[in-house]
């Protein structure tokens, strides 16, 4: 018999017989459940590989050492760097000080459930955010299990907080109107208009290049991001093959594309060699591309100065694909003038905004009973 099960107190022991020791010594693990059905099914697990040959070699490292180790033999390889950096931070900053210490292999969902815990009660970080440290340390201890490190993923045992719907806010047709008046003449004036008028995001807008845009035939392409991790400014292709679109360039962007060319062309002329053609069509007056995260603090800061209601530079979008609903734009169109993946996306991010008391739904219902009259 490879192992077996003993109640001990309230928790019943599992005992793993390893075989012997080159001077005949019975080698053996053990391991504890909270009840017999767990005790159990550890027990198969590890009759299981025992069959197959598929038994962890014990190891001492702890979760820290692991996930390092995950993250320079798995992330460093398979994952974008802006993905790389997100794994970092919830590593270091959050896992590592509540469960780094734990040896890997005594690793066990009461720990992680305890850290979710801490998350929400003590850290005040949201049901979506404990989602995203489980994804992580799920991911992890995944290749853990394939590498031979772990006997199972115990992240899979652990109950997770509901997640919380995200409502993007929107500003009204005439919010909008407001916020283009006060803006024209500014230097936020090019990004709001590229969000309000295409509905681009804020790395599309940051990694917008003339060779992309085309005046004569009023056109322009996302082919490139800006974005950043930490510190570091990561130029990329967008995240997918839809995102990749070509948008008509209207009259009032059309005038502003102009005006910002027009403008960097005469600072080139004045500033010679202190200016730096960077080829980006937001930029700084010496040409140089701005901070990512400058264009967001800036626009933050002049809503308050302007006493506009609060909103996310990244809100302009969610504005832009609900007025273009309510004007009845079809639901397909707006998907690919976002660059979304496929429509479920767009659904599943906007259509909660969209008719909220399904007027146009009941009204259509209302109009075909009077038509039949």
């Amino acid at each position: 018999m490879a192992g077996s099960i003993q109640k001990v107190n309230n928790r019943f022991r599992i005992t793993k017989e390893l075989g012997k020791d080159s001077n005949g010594k019975r080698l053996r693990e053990y391991a504890y459940a909270s009840t017999e059905a767990e005790a159990k099914k550890l027990l198969a697990e590890f009759e299981y590989n025992l069959q197959r040959n598929l038994l962890v070699q014990s190891s001492d490292i702890n979760l820290l050492e692991f996930l390092e180790h995950w993250m320079d033999n798995y992330v460093k390889y398979n994952c974008e760097e802006t993905t790389a950096y997100g794994y970092r931070n919830i590593v270091y900053k959050h896992i590592a000080p509540f469960l780094g210490d734990i040896p890997l292999q005594k690793l066990q969902p009461k720990h992680i459930q305890q850290y979710y815990k801490h998350l929400i009660d003590e850290k005040k970080l949201s049901p979506n955010t404990v989602h995203k440290h489980h994804a992580s340390l799920r991911k992890a201890l995944d290749y853990g299990l394939k590498q031979q490190y772990v006997y199972r993923n115990v992240a899979d045992a652990v109950s997770l907080p509901k997640r919380k719907r995200f409502e993007g806010k929107s500003y009204t047709k005439e919010q909008l109107s407001l916020l283009l008046e006060k803006v024209r003449d500014t230097k936020l004036e090019l990004p709001v208009k590229l969000c309000v008028f295409l509905g681009l995001r804020r790395e599309e807008v940051c990694g917008l290049k003339w060779e992309w845009v085309d005046l004569q035939n009023r056109t322009l392409k996302i082919q490139e991001v800006r974005t950043v991790a930490g510190k570091h400014v990561i130029v990329k292709p967008p995240k997918t093959e839809k995102s990749r679109r070509t948008l008509f360039v209207e009259d009032e962007l059309y005038d502003i594309l102009l005006k910002t060319q027009k403008r960097q062309k005469e600072l080139k002329q004045l500033l010679g060699k202190d200016y730096e053609d960077s080829g980006y069509v937001f930029t700084r007056d010496d040409g140089k591309p701005y901070r990512v995260n400058s264009v967001t603090e800036r626009f933050k800061e002049f809503l308050e100065n302007n006493n506009l209601p609060r909103l996310r530079l990244h809100d302009l979008r969610h504005s832009f694909a609900s007025i273009l609903y309510d004007e009845g734009v079809d639901l397909l169109a707006i998907s690919q003038a976002l660059g979304h993946s496929d429509l479920s996306t767009t659904s599943r991010v906007y259509l909660h905004t969209f008719d909220k008391n399904h007027k146009n739904t009941v009204s259509a219902m209302s109009s075909a009973l009077r038509i039949n009259k």
